[in-house]
């Protein structure tokens, strides 16, 4: 029973649907993971995993932002490092956002049906609540810069969409025949670096 559970075994259980939650996403694909299989990989039943999420895709959007604040602690922590120009640290800013939103698995291959699947079945709520620690945190980085002249004073949620939109880029690339990905990224890196770094 979920309420004899003692605050570590209830840790050691989450993070055991969130492991093997991950590994079958990965493989699998949201929509064809299920229920059974989390739980037969956990080693838990169905009535123990709801006393954690209300659903698969529950599960998967928390795999999810557990992902993204690693990488946020990652990239947002080295832009403008000493000895390393404004320019050259910005471009590096969304050259590593954009390859680590291609490169980890669980990012990397989603495809536009993934994504308007996980959005149909997750609560507005739980969106909403995404959509606003996104943008607390983007002005919490980027104000600051602001303040300091090292790039362009925009309106922030207009800039929280942009870097969204590169989310919206890397699920959508297969969408459009030949693209050059790459050619496609560099230069829309270049745009983003020329409009809002402004020079030192």
């Amino acid at each position: 029973m979920a309420k004899a559970w003692s605050s570590r075994e209830k840790e050691l259980i989450k993070n055991s649907l969130r492991n093997e939650g991950r590994k079958l996403f990965e493989k699998y694909g949201i929509r064809k993971t299920t229920l059974d299989d989390i739980v037969r990989s956990a080693g838990i039943s169905k009535g123990a995993f709801y006393f954690f999420y209300q659903s698969k895709e529950e599960l998967f959007f928390d795999i999810l932002e557990s992902l993204e604040r690693d990488y946020k602690t990652r990239i947002y922590g080295n832009i403008f490092l000493p000895g390393v120009s404004r320019r050259d640290s910005f471009r590096q800013f969304f050259k590593n956002l954009i390859d680590i939103l291609k490169e980890v698995p669980l990012f990397g291959s989603m495809n536009p049906t993934d994504y308007e699947y996980l959005m149909r079945k997750l609560p507005d709520k739980k969106l909403t609540g995404h959509i606003d620690t996104d943008f607390s945190e983007l002005a919490f980085l980027f104000s600051p810069w602001m303040d300091k002249g090292w790039i362009k004073r925009v309106n922030l949620k207009a800039l929280s969409g942009l870097i969204l939109s590169l989310f919206y880029f890397i699920i959508h690339r297969g969408d459009v025949g030949e693209i050059d990905f790459d050619g496609t990224k560099e230069l829309l890196i270049d745009m983003l670096t020329d409009y809002l770094v402004l020079e030192e």
